[in-house]
């Protein structure tokens, strides 16, 4: 990456300083000036991740009703569809990336960050221009929303879980809340601590439950999307309180149907820092997630009733989600361990939660970092399990096993 910057660093001051004598007015100092706009302010980096897992699901194993969990994140596909199946999941993951940091003075900078995946394809993870003033900063463009960035990173203080498996998954949606779209388009404001933005809605739909969808079933926005979360700090712990709220309308005339659907989400969140040790725990509630965007295991969301009325036309969804982690730093290397817990519960009378349960152990071993701390090689080898415990019916789902490692290297 350096030797290519090198490369157009050096074409460029080429160009510049063989400008033809028609533009003598432009001096050295000028030209000089000119580079220095260009590149000033800009700086790059990468991230190559490898994925090196072997997976096994017991007899009663299902992911009936979630294909979002024991996913490659990739493709979305399920990774184990049924009982009894073993797999070796290797190759690039879906989060390796590369990126450009701008600041071009007076406040305004941005950030682009595109991703390259084991299938040969680059997409845009992140793309945004900021804005910053009186210690206030407006972002706009797509970023991660202020309810998916709970995942650890070494150069963010947003971190609970280090989760490696699956892409880095971080117990997302398996305890600690998160939207299915982690960097979507937004405007967000961001202030000692605080986030607040207006998310696009990509999950504004029309309910199951009827036998058939009306041909003419519609939605509309009626408010964006509104997702907000503070952070206080001090030197040995956080908090974080967070929350969101979405709403929009479902129509069929056929159906007789004119609905405002409402999600919303609840949470709070801390850690404590007992160097070597540290804790770091979560729990949120949510009203009909699924149509939020939350990615919870399992969860429903909202229902019709078999036959809508005026009064009840539909069954909301209640979600439920906690998680627990724990670590400590022997010497260089970082052992941490985690559990999570979600539950979902359709609000009718008689009706049983669908539970499901998550919980790995992992050591981050750092192999090498270069005397600037700008990149590194690290191994983590992990081991967890996926477990669908009972369905609303009472029936076992069953679980997953996976064991294996991360191959991470930064530049």
């Amino acid at each position: 990456m350096k030797k290519l910057l090198a490369c157009l660093l050096t074409v460029c001051i080429v160009f510049v300083l063989s400008v033809p004598v028609m533009a003598e007015e432009n001096t050295l100092e000028n030209r000089v000036q000119i580079l220095e706009n260009l590149f000033g302010g800009l700086s790059l980096y990468g991230s190559a991740r490898y994925d090196t897992f072997y997976l096994k699901s017991n007899s009663k194993f299902t992911t009936a009703g979630d294909t979002d969990s024991v996913t490659q994140l990739v493709s979305k596909t399920p990774i184990l569809t049924g009982p009894d199946q073993k797999e070796l999941q290797y190759g690039l993951a879906g989060n390796s990336r590369i990126g450009i940091v701008m600041n071009r003075g007076e406040g305004l900078g941005g950030n682009v960050e595109l991703a390259f995946k084991n299938d040969g394809s680059v997409t845009l993870r992140k793309g945004y221009g900021t804005y910053t003033f009186d210690g206030v900063t407006l972002l706009i463009g797509q970023d991660y929303t202020p309810l998916s960035d709970f995942a650890y990173s070494p150069k963010s203080t947003w971190n609970y879980s280090n989760q490696v498996f699956n892409g880095d998954n971080d117990m997302a949606g398996w305890g600690i809340i998160d939207d299915q779209d982690k960097r979507v388009p937004q405007i967000k404001v961001k202030w000692n601590g605080l986030q607040v933005a207006l998310v696009e809605d990509r999950y504004a739909s029309f309910p199951a439950g009827l036998k058939t969808t009306p041909t003419d079933a519609t939605t509309q926005d009626v408010l964006p999307k509104l997702e907000a979360r503070y952070r206080l700090t001090t030197d040995m712990c956080f908090g974080d309180i967070f929350g969101g709220v979405n709403s929009y309308k479902v129509k069929s005339e056929t159906d007789d149907i004119d609905k405002t659907l409402t999600s919303y989400a609840l949470g709070v969140g801390g850690g404590i820092n007992l160097d070597p040790a540290y804790v770091r725990g979560m729990v949120w509630t949510a009203r009909n997630g699924k149509q939020m965007g939350l990615h919870q295991a399992d969860a429903a969301g909202v229902t019709f009733n078999s036959i809508p009325s005026t009064n009840n036309p539909t069954i909301a969804d209640d979600d439920l989600g906690w998680a627990i982690i724990a670590g400590v730093n022997i010497q260089k290397v970082t052992v941490e361990a985690g559990y999570g817990f979600v539950s979902s519960k359709m609000d009718e009378s008689g009706a049983k939660k669908n539970e499901a349960q998550n919980y790995y152990l992992n050591a981050t071993i750092p192999v090498i970092q270069n005397a600037a701390k700008t990149a590194s090689f690290m191994i983590v080898p992990e081991v967890g399990v996926y477990d669908y415990m009972k369905n609303a019916s009472g029936t076992d789902q069953g679980k997953a096993l996976y064991a294996g490692a991360k191959w991470q290297v930064d530049f």
